[in-house]
């Protein structure tokens, strides 16, 4: 029995299996003497530990891992830094040529992990969880108060709170990684995103009576083609700093400086009120904004290729390419009529002042008014004079004429004299 439960304990080290003395055979025997030498001899041969030592299958594990490790290494060196041309035996040789790569492996690898920081923080942020509904409603819920009591400091505060701009983002970083499951989360938190503002814009507009519209919220309704500027500008800043995590703390100037909350609080004004003209241009405004981040954002991404290393790079210009075109597109839709009312406003104003100074200097201060309205279909000057007597008809007619070729931004005119006498005391 001595016997063979020696034979089984030693049977048992050798194939690594741990002692049970209670539920093997000869347990609670003693063992003859030197039998613990004989096994200590024998573990230390089999490469197990003594009784008392520190168990050595951990090293080996250890060093088995390290092992593995490099050689996994060694694979992705071989598909991401050392290309076929040079795959030869004298390359292989020295130490120069595998320290080079070995150095350049590692700056892709960190670059790789640079990229899936950007991934995951876009990602995260355009998820529509309980944080970005509240940051929503709070910042609209300002926007909507500095909107209808003309507080720009307040409206200020609403666009940092607002998060719009991260699902933008987010889903530009979803179309050059090809992540239709981002693209999809992106585009759902933005739309509930808008509903949302627009609704409680729109309910609080209708609640709170206003005498009329001031022009913090007129400033929204007339979007032009500096605002296109900007929201570009601000795009590519906002798509870099979250990219560059080294200009990360600008984003509070490139919230502002976008201002995607206030323009849609415009909206739910408009609506609240039943102002189509209100509603409708400020849309305009936030959809220059959104097409206008997302056009920086695949620009910027696409450039600092944000995308996984070993993407098809054909693939990911063809998804880059065809979101900056299609952004683009809407963007020259979006400002040609803008364009053509920019023109036409600066055209009517440059009108107005140059028949002002006219009338000035040929009525001096005789002229109280002179503003340009459409009447008919046709851009009238209306001119409002005054005086005891009226001016002469030839006056009269010469300075129409004058300001007719001298204004094209003027159809035609229309002077009003009004009788003023002085009042004796």
């Amino acid at each position: 029995m001595k016997k063979e439960g020696l034979f089984s304990a030693v049977k048992r080290i050798l194939e690594g299996r741990e002692k049970n003395p209670e539920s093997e055979p000869g347990a609670g025997e003693v063992p003859p003497p030197g039998a613990a030498v004989k096994n200590e001899g024998k573990n230390r041969i089999a490469g197990k530990s003594a009784p008392g030592e520190k168990p050595a299958t951990g090293k080996i594990s250890a060093a088995r891992e390290q092992i593995a490790t490099q050689g996994r290494e060694i694979r992705d060196m071989f598909g991401h830094v050392i290309r076929p041309e040079e795959r030869m035996l004298r390359n292989y040789l020295s130490a120069d040529f595998w320290m080079t790569k070995r150095e350049e492996y590692r700056r892709i690898k960190e670059k790789e992990r640079e990229d899936l920081g950007v991934f995951h923080v876009l990602s995260e942020g355009a998820r529509p969880s309980i944080e970005y509904y509240l940051l929503t409603v709070l910042s609209c819920l300002i926007a909507t108060a500095g909107l209808l009591q003309g507080s720009p400091a307040v409206i200020i505060g609403a666009m940092i709170v607002a998060p719009l701009m991260t699902p933008i983002l987010a889903f530009s970083l979803g179309v050059i990684w090809g992540d239709v499951s981002l693209i999809r989360t992106a585009l759902g938190s933005l739309l509930k995103g808008t509903l949302l503002a627009v609704g409680i814009s729109a309910a609080l507009s209708s609640l709170i009576p206003i005498a009329g519209y001031n022009p913090e919220i007129l400033a929204r309704t007339t979007p032009n083609l500096f605002d296109i500027i900007v929201a570009i500008a601000s795009g590519l800043v906002g798509a870099y700093g979250n990219a560059n995590r080294k200009i990360s703390n600008t984003l509070v100037g490139i919230a502002i400086a976008v201002a995607l909350m206030p323009p849609l609080c415009t909206v739910g004004i408009g609506v609240g009120r039943l102002d189509a003209a209100v509603a409708s241009g400020a849309a305009i405004l936030f959809l220059i904004n959104l097409v206008s981040i997302s056009l920086a954002g695949a620009l910027v991404f696409w450039i600092m290729r944000i995308h996984p290393s070993r993407a098809d790079r054909a693939e990911v210009k063809k998804r880059a390419l065809y979101q900056i075109v299609l952004s683009v597109i809407i963007l020259a839709a979006i400002a040609a009529p803008v364009g053509v009312y920019m023109r036409e406003g600066y055209l009517v104003e440059s009108s107005r002042r140059r028949a002002l100074t006219l009338l000035e200097d040929s009525l001096g201060e005789a002229v109280l008014s002179a503003d340009i309205k459409r009447i008919s279909g046709r851009r009238t000057l209306l001119i409002t004079i005054t005086g005891e007597e009226q001016p002469a008809p030839e006056t009269i007619e010469g300075l129409r004429n004058a300001i007719l070729d001298q204004s094209p931004g003027i159809d035609s005119i229309q002077i009003r004299h009004v009788r003023s006498v002085l009042l004796e005391r």
